[in-house]
Parts: C-alpha cells; structure tokens; sequence
C-alpha cells in the first residue's frame, strides 16, 4: 500500500517507505527532537514552576536537561555517520532542498547540532543554564533551516518552522518536566496540582501556536488533493489526528484540576497519557521529516 502512495509524489526526488535507511533516519530525528524537547522544555518548566506561590513541599526536581542535551548529541552524531555512509541517500531525503544548501545539507546541519547540544552539555554542567539554552535554541534554528517549508518558501519557510517548532518542543517538554514535579510533590496535592495548573495555563498558549502554524505548514507543504494519496500527507493526518487527541486529554487534565484536591493524586491520568501522545507526536514527526512532501 504504501509503495503505491510513495509512487503517487509527484518529484522526481522520492524514497520508498520500504526503504531501511529512511525509518533510521527517522527515528534518529525523532530521538533528536524528543532529546531537544527534554533539554529544553524542562529548564522551561523549571523556570516556569518557580512561579508558584504556595507553600512548598520540597525542593523542585532539577529538569533533565543535561540527559536531554547528551541524547541529543548522540542522536546528531548518528544522523552525521548516517548521512556521510550514504550521502546521495541523505539528498534524497532531503528533498526539497533548502537553498544554498544543494545535497540538503543533512550532514553539516547534523554536524552543527551535534556540536551545539555538546556545548550545551558542557554549559549544563558547569550550571550557565542560560546560555545551555541558547544553544538549544541554535538547534531550532538549525532545524528550521534545513526544513522541508524552507525548500518550499526561502526564509518564511525557516520562520514559520520556528514558530511551529518551538512551541511543539515546550509543549511537551514542559508537561514532562511538570509531572515530574508533580510526582516529587505528591505528599500535597495542593501544590502538585499548582504547578500542573502552570503548565495547563502556558500549554493552552503553546497548542494554540502549533495548531496554527501546523495548519500553515500543512497548506504550504500538501496540496488538499495529495492529502490522503501520498505518504507524506497520510502521515500528517496521522500527526493531526494525535495532536487532537493530545488537545483532548489536555482539556480533561484541565476539567480535573477544577475538582476538589484529594490525597494521592498528584495530576489528572489524562494528563499521562497526553504526555504519551506528545512523544507520538514527536515520533511521527521525524519520520515526515525524511519523507518528501507533494508541493512542488
């Protein structure tokens, strides 16, 4: 099925799904993208829980930034073996091509985020957490820049990846990173549900920018008559269709933070299971990243 889907794009450019290399590098961006999100989200709703006024339990748990930025480092140096095993491979998956960037620019963009998320190994380490972010956010950028809406739209294509891309990462980053605290929080329900009611306040914000821009990029990138007869598109109905069910246990984790605090709960179950369909999200995400979108 999906062969005859891949064989309806209409490049001269296109990968088959049946393609090993594809769903490695896949998964290698999908595990680049969570790592990100870890990194970077957590040292968000760690800034972001300090905000809470009430009596405190304990201590915040510190955001696993650190872990983030050293799985993202070995996602990016998988990505550059990848790319410089197979380079005419990569180009294909990098297709459409951003400017200046003629074979996709898959290994030097791999190279410049491996040494990005290094730094911000080291700088995490030595506690500049503000300039570790930095870094991280060098990594967005870097995305953006090799991204499939830049080959299609020079620079708008980059900013409206950015605007999309960020977000999606705080969004989920922030919800682990307030469960987390939750959880280390669960002797007072008061205040785990304080700081998971931080983060449903922010997150409300940050879905409404992915949705936005996700239905911008998804305009510019499938034409409507390509959305179900190609791979890309069908994958992006599928990344649409988690999203929405990640929107809906949010509004449930919401419904339940207006109930009475009980002992014992620490956050709504919704709210677990929306953290699992971010990182579905995130997962599906990288796969479209390797896939060549139909808009020409």
């Amino acid at each position: 099925m999906f062969g005859d889907v891949v064989a309806s794009v209409p490049l001269a450019t296109r990968v088959a799904l049946t393609t090993p290399d594809l769903w490695l590098t896949g998964l290698e961006r999908g595990l680049l993208l969570a790592a990100l999100a870890l990194a970077l989200g957590g040292l968000a709703g760690r800034g972001l829980s300090r905000h809470y006024k009430g009596a405190r339990p304990g201590p915040l748990p510190g955001p696993w930034a650190l872990r983030g930025a050293v799985v993202g480092a070995a996602a990016s140096a998988a990505l550059l073996v990848t790319a410089l095993a197979g380079p005419g491979l990569a180009a294909q998956l990098a297709t459409p091509h951003p400017p200046g960037l003629t074979s996709g620019g898959t290994a030097q963009v791999a190279a410049i985020e491996l040494a990005l998320f290094a730094l911000a190994a080291i700088l995490l380490r030595v506690r500049r957490t503000g300039w570790a972010a930095a870094m991280l956010c060098g990594v967005v950028l870097a995305e953006g820049i090799r991204s499939h809406p830049e080959g299609v739209i020079p620079v708008a294509g980059a900013l409206l990846t950015y605007c999309h891309l960020l977000p999606a990462l705080l969004w989920a980053g922030m919800l682990w990173y307030a469960l987390r605290a939750a959880i280390a929080w669960r002797a007072d329900p008061v205040a785990a549900r304080g700081i998971v009611g931080l983060y449903a306040t922010a997150a409300a914000w940050l879905f409404a920018l992915v949705l936005v821009t996700g239905v911008i990029s998804a305009l510019v990138l499938v034409p409507f008559g390509s959305l179900l007869t190609t791979a890309y598109g069908l994958f992006v109905v599928a990344k649409a269709a988690v999203v929405c069910v990640a929107a809906g246990l949010a509004l449930a984790g919401r419904a339940w933070l207006r109930r009475p605090a009980s002992t014992g709960a620490a956050f709504a179950r919704a709210s677990s299971f929306e953290a699992v369909a971010l990182g579905v999200v995130i997962a599906i995400t990288g796969i479209l990243t390797v896939l060549t979108p139909p808009a020409r």
